[in-house]
This record gives structure tokens, C-alpha cells and sequence, in this order.
């Protein structure tokens, strides 16, 4: 059975246009109007397994775990 999981990525402040396109080519990405909220659905195989499959630029923590 394929499991997935949304993930929720809140940035500090907005992406610049080009850093939002870098993210947009590695995962589809759903943004919010301001750019400072993504959300991607993963494959994972319990909801923290999506930390690893989100993991954007330099995130390194996941505040869900």
C-alpha cells in the first residue's frame, strides 16, 4: 500500500523568486500567496518519514518529531 503524507514547510520570511523556483524543480511544491508557507505530499511510511522526503535547502529539523 502506498502511504503519503502532507508536509508543511514555514519559512522565516518570503522566498526569493529564484530560491522558490530551485524548490518548485526538485518536488512540487504548493505556495502560499506570500511565499513563506509551502506543502508537498510525500511518499513516507509514517508522518515524521516525511521530514526526510521535505527536506528543503538547509532544513535540518523537523518541529513535528
Amino acid at each position: 500500500m502506498n502511504q503519503h503524507h502532507a508536509g508543511e514547510i514555514t519559512l522565516t520570511r518570503p522566498a526569493a523568486p529564484g530560491e522558490l523556483a530551485h524548490a518548485t524543480r526538485t518536488r512540487p511544491l504548493a505556495v502560499n500567496h506570500d511565499a513563506t508557507r509551502f506543502m508537498a505530499v510525500v511518499h513516507a511510511k509514517t508522518p515524521a518519514g516525511h521530514c526526510t522526503a521535505c527536506a528543503v535547502g538547509s532544513a535540518k529539523r523537523c518541529p513535528s518529531t
